[in-house]
């Protein structure tokens, strides 16, 4: 355990500072730091930002291996020795693993010192200027190098964050290749529609059709008021259509130009870097905003934030938009919040489509989120995008001590669909809920992969995933992953998979494990796949329910059960509506 420390009590204050995720942590310590005008120390690192931001580029290069959960803190205790204001206090164990690391973090500062580089405060305008520069990337891979030829944006025009996160995700697909078949996690999931595609970037809010934004907007609406609603067009926030007008004093939504900086400053990027895939780096590299939602300590939000994101399509014939959507969310200590994300198109309804039809959309979307010790986040996912669209999601979530994340997932729209979910529980007595809906029609390909692991003890974790495919040509896949380390005692982890095949050759690809290292645990996990009962069936029958409506009733109730956890009726409308649409050709019902 180890904190920095201007006050007494310093036990105390390391186990809270250093409790939770690393960048919260980080965050936490940064924010309690006494800054002196005449320390020369605080000359070199004048903003908590500034020494998170050093610590986070050579801090988890030193200390990877030794001490990987806080790497960001470790550096920025490198960096303390001396100052005399601050005091400095480690346990033995962990000094004498970073000690060797954390000398030679303070020698490459004193050469930085020493060779006039002036440190971070000369080093800022030097990126500022690479920055600012258009960003060309030789890449391996062909498709990547012409699609950031057509979709990275002038860095110049860019928040320095958001600048920064681009330099990073271009020197990373310089060097990456998108995912093939080949690739173990892209098996079952065949991405060759994307990769034929020709990526161009999205209209957004300046240049997509105005009437068609204010009937999208209008139908997407909440029936509960919502404390406050984004509308993202093309990866774009549409301040024009978006309504702030409900947060209580201190909580932040809104775009990251004005969002708080020592949030954003160790956040931003920091989970995508290390966990995320090819289609996260492509969302970094051609972002050009990002959606930014703070809630302060101690603090509830009683209604929920609806993020509305919306893709206006192809801008020509032959070609497929790029949106790339970013959102962070950093929750802290206490602090309890519900996010509402809604994926939906412009132009064309949710459902199937033919499987040689071209794609008009890319969505390439990115969620981060930081939970503190003992904050709540319930969050619902919703993709009700057009037949035409393929989809990408990367939900990265850190959570601290009795912190509690809940997720619900409906995925009824696009064609081709991804989601990558990665939650690292980083406390003891942290709960995880994971409950996915995925409705496969024709030419309909939906992709669930999840990873969780936990770390500490008492840690509880419960996965329901469903899937229903309705076509000979849908498909749907599950790969989840439980892994509970060796110090994770006492963890209580439940997954199960349920799939529902209504036609002949439908398909699924089911992979549920644990991977279970600790003993004394109680951990289960299921699969199922069938079709719909005779019996059931026959019961309904034999109670002069017709065998079309029989058939209605067993699959709405089979995907009930998740959708029913969205809680905003408007919203379960709309997904009812959608599938309603899909399962037009199973059940003989009309299409509304």
């Amino acid at each position: 355990m180890f904190c920095v420390n201007t006050m007494n009590s310093a036990e105390k204050a390391g186990r809270r500072w250093c409790s939770g995720s690393p960048v919260a942590a980080a965050g936490r310590a940064a924010r309690h730091l006494d800054w002196q005008p005449n320390c020369l120390f605080c000359a070199y690192f004048p903003t908590p930002g500034s020494i998170l931001a050093f610590g986070r580029t050579t801090g988890e290069a030193l200390h990877r291996s030794y001490y990987r959960p806080r790497p960001v803190m470790a550096c920025a205790l490198a960096q303390l020795q001396g100052c005399a204001h601050l005091r400095l206090e480690a346990a033995p164990a962990f000094s004498s693993r970073v000690a060797a690391p954390a000398q030679r973090a303070v020698q490459w500062r004193r050469q930085q010192r020493r060779s006039g580089s002036g440190g971070l405060a000369a080093a800022a305008p030097r990126a500022t200027a690479a920055a600012a520069a258009p960003a060309r990337v030789a890449a391996e891979d062909k498709w990547i190098e012409r699609t950031l030829e057509a979709v990275v944006p002038d860095s110049g025009s860019l928040p320095a964050p958001l600048a920064t996160l681009q330099s990073g995700c271009l020197s990373a697909l310089a060097t990456a290749r998108m995912p093939t078949t080949r690739n173990e996690e892209y098996r079952f999931t065949d991405v060759s529609p994307v990769l034929q595609a020709t990526l161009t970037p999205g209209a957004g809010p300046a240049a997509a059709p105005a009437d068609a934004l204010d009937a999208a907007v209008a139908a997407a609406r909440m029936k509960a008021d919502a404390a406050a609603t984004v509308v993202v067009v093309d990866g774009q926030i549409d301040e024009q259509r978006s309504s702030m007008g409900g947060l209580p004093q201190g909580v932040y939504v809104g775009g990251l130009a004005c969002a708080p900086q020592d949030v954003t400053s160790f956040a931003l990027g920091a989970q995508s870097r290390a966990r995320g895939g090819a289609f996260a780096l492509l969302n970094g590299a051609a972002a050009r905003d990002v959606v930014v939602l703070h809630v302060p300590a101690n603090l509830t939000l009683a209604a929920p934030i609806h993020v509305l994101y919306l893709s206006s399509g192809a801008p020509a014939a032959g070609q497929a938009s790029l949106a790339a959507p970013r959102l962070l969310a950093v929750i802290e200590e206490g602090a309890s919040a519900e996010l509402v994300e809604e994926f939906a198109s412009l132009a064309a309804p949710a459902g199937g489509a033919g499987k040689d039809a071209a794609l008009a959309a890319l969505t390439a979307a990115v969620a981060e989120i930081e939970l503190d010790d003992r904050a709540l986040l319930k969050h619902s996912y919703v993709v009700l995008e057009g037949a035409d669209a393929a989809h990408s999601k990367a939900t990265l979530v850190n959570q601290g001590t009795e912190s509690s994340y809940s997720l619900t997932e409906v995925r009824v729209g696009g064609r081709l669909t991804r989601h990558d979910l990665s939650i690292e529980q980083l406390g003891e007595a942290t709960q995880s809920q994971m409950r996915s809906f995925l409705l496969c029609g024709d030419a309909q390909l939906h992709d669930l992969h999840s990873k969780l692991k936990l770390d500490h003890p008492h840690g509880e974790a419960n996965q329901l995933h469903k899937c229903i495919v309705s076509s000979p040509s849908g498909r749907g896949v599950f790969d989840g992953n439980v892994r509970v380390n060796r110090l994770a005692q006492k963890t209580d982890a439940q997954q199960l998979s349920r799939n529902l095949l209504l036609v002949p050759r439908a398909t699924v690809n089911v992979k549920p494990n644990l991977q279970i290292i600790a003993d004394d645990v109680k951990c289960t996990h299921g699969c199922t796949v069938s079709d719909l009962e005779e019996e059931e069936l026959f019961y309904l029958k034999s109670r002069g329910i017709s065998s079309d409506v029989a058939r209605q009733m067993l699959v709405y109730s089979f995907g009930r059960e998740v959708v029913q956890g969205l809680r905003d009726e408007a919203l379960q409308a709309r997904v009812e509506a959608a599938m309603r649409g899909t399962l037009a050709s199973f059940t003989g019902a009309p299409a509304q």
